[in-house]
């Protein structure tokens, strides 16, 4: 089913080196080859799919050019996030921060940005300028509480779901409203597409860090438990903090790798853990699929089937 896109995501690959092309060659020639090391393009794919919901053929320039912009907030958002967690790899290469160094990776990341901000101006539809907006502020709120979350044996289950909205879940929302509007939907379409989005991207972090204990570290291209080695508690820590408390007695910014690896261990080896933190990502797809039921039937199978292809992944 997705092969029928992948036309239109080299398309927008190709719409991302024209936008962002400078003067400068070093530049150009790391930015193209930071996109093309990109991983599933699920945010494309959806804003994609979710463009159906209008008149597709008779927007597709736009529906293109704001896939680009998506995918460009998606990969500054990553180098940020990297240089702040002094990350090493990412998607199995090495950082750009690691690479080039932390001031290098801030400006492309700002460059990325600016040229975001550049491109939307050019959209009419006031809507398109309120999510994102909205989808900023809380990516960078999302950072900060994380950053003042690192290491806080006291984070509830609320918290974290509020940090993976802001961090995860917005985003995937906005590429799903912003196809939609941009393709000239319903109103009514328009919000079920967003809750659609938003929905799904709770799933998608929760997946994310459940795999972080379960994938393996072949498939993540990452080391197992590297959230919590960077002194991250996700849900599956805090469902085996919730089992053993213990276990996070002493767990502070002096807290050795070893020490670390020990509530790695446990977590990693506890199915009770892995299954629960499954089973409360299938509850967002459950709301997922309850969002696009009245949709139209082929646009409805789609965002089905990639939300199946989603919760299923190793990676």
């Amino acid at each position: 089913m997705l092969k029928q896109y992948e036309i239109l995501v080299q398309d927008v690959l190709e719409d991302i080196f024209d936008i962002t092309r400078s003067e400068d060659d070093k530049l150009n020639e790391i930015i193209k080859k930071y996109f093309l090391n990109g991983g599933k393009r699920v945010r494309v794919l959806l804003l994609l799919m979710c463009a159906k919901l209008g008149n597709f053929e008779l927007n597709k320039k736009d529906i293109i050019r704001m896939a680009s912009i998506v995918e460009i907030i998606h990969t500054a958002s990553l180098i940020h996030d990297d240089i702040i967690d002094n990350a090493e790899i990412r998607r199995g290469s090495v950082t750009m921060n690691k690479l080039h160094g932390d001031e290098f990776a801030l400006r492309v990341g700002d460059y990325l940005f600016a040229v975001v901000l550049r491109e939307v101006a050019r959209f009419d539809d006031e809507r398109v300028h309120y999510y994102l907006a909205d989808t900023l502020k809380e990516l960078c709120i999302g950072e900060l509480i994380q950053e003042d979350g690192l290491y806080n044996i006291n984070t509830r289950r609320l918290d974290y779901l509020k940090k993976i909205k802001r961090k995860t879940a917005i985003l995937i929302a906005f590429a799903c409203v912003a196809g939609s509007i941009v393709s000239k939907a319903s109103d009514e379409n328009i919000k079920s597409a967003f809750s659609y989005g938003y929905y799904l991207g709770m799933s998608y972090q929760i997946i994310d860090d459940y795999l972080d204990f379960a994938g393996g570290a072949e498939n993540l291209g990452k080391e197992v438990g590297q959230d919590l080695m960077n002194g991250n508690i996700t849900l599956p820590a805090l469902l085996a903090k919730e089992k053993n408390s213990e276990l996070f007695s002493d767990f502070t910014r002096d807290t050795t790798d070893e020490e670390k690896e020990e509530i790695i261990n446990f977590i990693k080896n506890d199915e009770e853990i892995l299954m629960n933190t499954l089973n409360i990502s299938r509850r967002y797809l459950e709301k997922a699929q309850i969002s696009i039921e009245n949709l139209n039937p082929n646009v409805k199978s789609e965002l089905t089937f990639i939300m199946n292809k989603l919760a299923r992944r190793e990676n």
